[in-house]
């Protein structure tokens, strides 16, 4: 079995010790993030490696998470560490965004848009996660809201704004589903 985003992540932190730890959680809150949400102190206080990778990832996505690794230890002066993990990424060796085994160049919003059209039910808390994180506009979210069925309005984020999205959009769209939506997501993942 291949190493995951996690395996490495949780491989580096571990070998930080408590006091390299503690100034990763302190570093990982006072990132300011171009795109994205910032994490908050009191969430990673207490945590440990493993919760840490579990934060980051759902805050981030597996990608995300890496990139933002990466950067904390950087900004903590940990340039092995730092170093380790992007080797590990340019070893992925894997197209951009979350994909399925077996079709390595496909976004999994795309492989699964016929799916998602039909069996998301929760359009307008995803719509609402969509415009506060600045990934659509308001005009793309009144056009949107203005179909009558969820299916034509999954049928209309497709046609418009998620064609636009670029990987970092498709990235967040999908850890949106992934909030509102998690048993379809899991189902679609195989994941039990």
């Amino acid at each position: 079995m291949s190493k995951t985003v996690s395996d490495a992540i949780i491989n580096v932190l571990d070998g930080l010790g408590e006091a390299g730890l503690k100034r990763f959680r302190r570093k990982l809150c006072d990132c300011k993030r171009d795109q994205g949400p910032v994490i908050r102190f009191g969430k990673v206080e207490k945590a440990d490696a493993d919760d840490l990778v579990l934060i980051l990832i759902r805050t981030y996505t597996e990608n995300g998470a890496l990139d933002v690794a990466i950067g904390v230890l950087e900004a903590i002066g940990d340039k092995e560490s730092a170093e380790e993990l992007m080797d590990f990424q340019k070893s992925r060796n894997k197209s951009p965004g979350p994909s399925v085994p077996g079709d390595p160049g496909q976004h999994f919003v795309d492989l699964y848009r016929k799916d998602l059209i039909e069996r998301v039910s929760q359009v307008d808390p995803i719509l609402d996660s969509l415009l506060q994180r600045k990934v659509i506009q308001q005009s793309a979210y009144s056009d949107v809201r203005s179909e009558r069925t969820s299916q034509k309005r999954m049928r209309e984020l497709y046609e418009g704004p998620v064609k636009g999205f670029g990987v970092s959009g498709k990235d967040i769209f999908l850890e949106i589903l992934t909030e509102h939506e998690p048993y379809l997501i899991s189902d679609l993942k195989g994941e039990k």
